[in-house]
């Protein structure tokens, strides 16, 4: 089963935890990368909680209980071959199960099976998905479970809070990095200057990384660290024609993107792990980032998770990450709201899901303009060509619904639109205002010529007047 499929099985819930009440929430399936999105106390760090708990197993702190019940994590995943083999054997016979164990086992290949994962990383069983008669051999399936496979277990969960810094800090041999980016600035210190470390891992991984994530907004030509005068080492930055900057001058959006760097550059060498045996959880990344660098630095992480296969988990407020993700394979959209009493979670697929999200953050069609772009279209046939044409020029990488929309103004209602000023007077008073829709259009006009030294009508002309004088584009067809 590949990476990808295998994430897909996993159903991962939490019961009894700070504000998750009995009706036990968290993820019905897992992807490379898991958004996880909801107001401020709603419980998206919970989530994170759970995510630790099932790589760990260090069980529920009983101080987080909800309502003093006794805490849960469930895991429910589909039976494998391997996992039945171990108890219903070929060689077996009679008992409570009467026949054969293993054609009594077999027909739950495919099953999924509810574990709880306890502490001392033991599994109990909870319960079978399954319409066959498993009755007669309960306790079998509590032996099931206890070799039941976690895909989680002993991953290296790996977390950077949203209070996080890179500050100047006293020499140490130590190379680590905390959840707050304590550590960060001795990391590389001691990476730059020991001989018996590889400084090309900041030389070259992080810089190149660095640069690829802010291109084309910046360019660093280096990385160093220098001591100051109280013995405290500093990271600085080379850049251009600016020089040489230390991170204390630096403003907080270029730390969050080299601590997240750090984790997944610096961290699995530090600790000696393939990439694929982290996960990784990255709260609020957004803040102090423009919209423009937080999609590079989100795209360059859902990358990485599906090419290394390791897990990455994000708590944001912002727009441009869900609408860069929501509809990407390799990931998922997770809301959790709160009503007051008890979270709840939704894995997010339909356009009422979308509008719950927008509402909850208090995103407005105004703030976000709803789609990337809008393409006027004459009709559904142009729809459906300029779909396809995209499709093939691109690969398939732009597709309506994530990338633009098409919206048809249908033939002669052409004069009833007005690609002028939003707030300009123009001939049609009554017009659709383009802009007031969508600042980033594009139409598809056909030219209705019959010959080929035929001129456009009046309405066409102002139509691309108008589209070149906001910077639209117009596509004007050689005939019908």
């Amino acid at each position: 089963m590949s990476f990808l499929e295998t994430l897909k099985s996993i159903d991962l819930k939490i019961r009894n935890y700070k504000c998750f009440a009995d009706s036990a929430g968290g993820f019905d399936t897992l992807r490379p990368t898991n958004v996880i999105v909801g107001r401020n106390n709603s419980g998206k760090s919970a989530l994170l909680d759970l995510v630790e708990l099932a790589c760990d197993h260090k069980g529920v702190l009983d101080a987080l209980r909800h309502q003093n019940l006794p805490s849960q994590v469930l895991l429910t995943k589909p039976l494998v071959d391997s996992e039945l083999r171990r108890i219903f054997s070929e060689s077996t016979s009679g008992g409570d199960i009467g026949g054969n164990h293993w054609k009594f086992g077999m027909q739950f290949i495919g099953e999924k099976i509810t574990i709880e994962l306890q502490n001392q990383k033991k599994q109990s069983f909870v319960s079978l998905q399954s319409e066959h008669d498993y009755a007669r051999a309960k306790k079998h399936f509590a032996q099931v479970a206890e070799g039941v496979q976690n895909p989680l277990k002993d991953k290296l969960f790996r977390r950077l809070v949203a209070d996080r810094d890179i500050v100047a800090e006293n020499d140490s041999q130590a190379t680590h990095i905390g959840k707050n980016g304590a550590g960060f600035t001795n990391t590389v210190q001691c990476y730059l200057n020991k001989s018996s470390l590889p400084s090309k891992l900041i030389e070259g991984d992080l810089l190149v990384a660095l640069n690829r994530i802010f291109a084309p907004d910046a360019s660093f030509s280096g990385i160093e660290v220098q001591q100051h005068g109280n013995g405290t080492w500093e990271v600085y930055l080379e850049e251009g024609e600016k020089g040489r900057i230390a991170l204390s001058h630096s403003g907080s959006g270029l730390k969050t993107v080299l601590l997240v760097l750090g984790f997944v550059v610096l961290l699995p060498v530090i600790e000696n792990h393939d990439l694929s045996k982290f996960v990784f959880a990255f709260e609020e990344l957004e803040n102090n980032l423009h919209p423009a660098l937080q999609r590079r630095l989100v795209k360059f992480l859902r990358d990485l998770s599906v090419e290394k296969e390791c897990l990455i988990f994000l708590t944001t407020h912002s727009s441009a990450m869900i609408d860069l993700l929501s509809h990407d394979v390799a990931s998922q959209i997770i809301h959790v709201t709160h009503d007051g009493k008890t979270a709840k979670v939704r894995h997010v697929q339909t356009y009422y899901d979308n509008r719950g999200i927008l509402d909850d953050l208090d995103i407005r069609a105004s703030d976000l303009l709803q789609a990337n772009g809008i393409v006027w279209v004459e009709g559904p046939s142009d729809r459906l060509y300029f779909n396809r044409w995209m499709a093939l020029v691109t690969d398939g990488v732009l597709q309506e619904g994530a990338h633009y929309q098409c919206v048809s103004y249908g033939g002669r209602l052409l004069a009833h639109l007005s690609g002028a000023e939003p707030f300009q007077d123009v001939d049609a008073a009554e017009a659709i205002k383009v802009l007031r829709v969508n600042r980033n259009a594009m139409i598809l006009i056909d030219s209705d010529k019959r010959v080929r030294n035929s001129t456009l009508n009046d309405t066409k002309k102002r139509i691309i007047a108008e589209f070149d004088e906001f910077g639209g584009m117009t596509w004007v067809s050689k005939g019908r």
